[in-house]
């Protein structure tokens, strides 16, 4: 299997990457150069199609993909800049000038690296103006810190990592190196990708069904089951759920006359919008009301428990919302307005195993709780609140607060009216 690696940056840089990235096996390399940082994200926008992982020449044009909101952090990286790139351009500067480099200006380079340097090569002498960064900044501001400092005479040298910043340094006759990675730390972010991209590979094409149930009542079920009406609704469903089929590349079965299914893999589902649109279609076209789930995992058994489980969690709900199981048996809860709400199922991790070790109440309830409560970003509770969130009576909220407070998950930090003649709410405030 090869991986497509995207490769962005200035030429040379491109060029750099592309030689050492030759040597490597089974990894397939698609170049980009822009003249500027601002073209990173259309390259991106144009091009993500191809390409598995993205390789960029430094930290500018990564931050202006990331932070512009074309990449996810996890989808591409680039090359660090270690103390040993700058310590080849400070001695080529020395010899250069006939060692008298005694201040010098340095941009992009973060402190530690610049540490390491002084103090293994006795440069304690050599005083650094340093303009450190995180993320994405403007060229001209990184140009105007340097051509401040050497026109003041503070300066000798100048040191950048930008290739806008040195053509435009070296053309106002300003003396400027620039830094670039060493062949070793390409290496490693090639390696790092490479395995990144795998691991995307394997989660894209791990197993996924997708399970559809039509909800009806017991009279529903006696009285119309068998007339020509439910069947020509149910054919009408058929050919909605079969269109979803096709669009996920997948299989599509019917088991009874209430329940079908669509065997697919993750990444084709993932790469789509969740299907809020498919249960729309279904009540509109069909006045058919459906439930649909959605379970990935590594084999076929597990992935059916999955849809099982979360036809379980799905039953909980009167409103329209897909539920997804995944491989660690988290649940995700995809509402009609696309929020999107994930917790544990179960005791996953020994955390909660041992919390409630001691009390009356599922590691799934404790993890749904403490899940919807930092999604809404909500430090104090209430009995109405746990209701709403657990589908369930206010009375039977009071006792999973009582036993959460008995562990200390909760504590009861006040109380509030309720609106009406009863006894005041408990108001509970949630523990780290």
């Amino acid at each position: 299997m090869n991986i497509r690696l995207g490769v962005v940056g200035p030429r040379d840089s491109v060029e750099i990457i592309r030689q050492v990235a030759e040597t490597s096996e089974n990894v397939e390399l698609f170049l980009f150069h822009y003249e500027t940082t601002e073209e990173v994200k259309e390259i991106i926008k144009t091009n993500r199609d191809l390409v598995d992982q993205w390789l960029f020449s430094g930290q500018a044009p990564y931050a202006v993909a990331v932070e512009s909101g074309v990449i996810d952090e996890d989808e591409g990286s680039y090359p660090i800049l270690h103390g040993t790139s700058l310590l080849g351009k400070f001695l080529e500067a020395q010899f250069a000038l006939g060692g008298k480099m005694k201040s010098i200006s340095l941009d992009t380079i973060q402190q530690k690296e610049i540490d390491w340097v002084k103090a293994n090569f006795s440069l304690d002498d050599l005083t650094i103006h340093m303009f450190p960064y995180e993320g994405y900044v403007p060229a001209q501001d990184i140009i105007h810190f340097h051509e401040e400092l050497y026109e003041s005479g503070e300066v000798e040298v100048v040191f950048t990592c930008i290739q806008a910043v040195y053509n435009q340094l070296i053309e106002k006759n300003i003396p400027c190196y620039r830094i670039i990675p060493l062949d070793i730390s390409i290496q490693e972010t090639l390696r790092y990708l490479k395995t990144r991209a795998e691991s995307h590979w394997y989660r894209k094409a791990q197993l996924a069904m997708v399970g559809i149930e039509i909800l009806h009542t017991t009279s529903d079920y006696n009285e119309q089951q068998f007339s020509y009406k439910r069947k020509h609704q149910e054919l009408e469903l058929k050919r909605i759920l079969l269109d979803y089929a096709e669009e996920l590349q997948g299989s599509f079965v019917q088991s009874g006359d209430s329940h079908f299914y669509i065997y697919t893999t993750r990444g084709e589902i993932e790469s789509r919008a969740w299907p809020i649109q498919v249960l729309d279609d279904a009540l509109l076209l069909t006045k058919l009301p459906v439930r649909l789930v959605i379970g990935f995992g590594v084999t076929a058994l597990d992935t059916e428990k999955h849809v099982r489980v979360a036809f379980q969690h799905a039953r909980k709900h009167d409103d329209l919302v897909i539920i997804i199981v995944n491989e660690n048996q988290e649940v995700t809860e995809v509402f009609e307005s696309n929020e999107v709400i994930t917790y544990q199922q179960r005791n996953s991790s020994s955390f909660w195993k041992e919390r409630l070790q001691d009390s009356n109440i599922s590691p799934a309830v404790a993890s749904k709780i403490v899940s919807m409560a930092r999604h809404y970003k909500k430090e104090m509770l209430t009995t109405q609140d746990v209701a709403s969130w657990l589908h369930g009576t206010e009375r039977n909220a009071r006792r999973i607060l009582t036993e959460l407070e008995k562990v200390g998950v909760v504590q009861v930090c006040g109380e509030e009216q309720s609106g009406g003649r009863g006894r005041p709410r408990k108001v509970y405030e949630l523990q780290n």
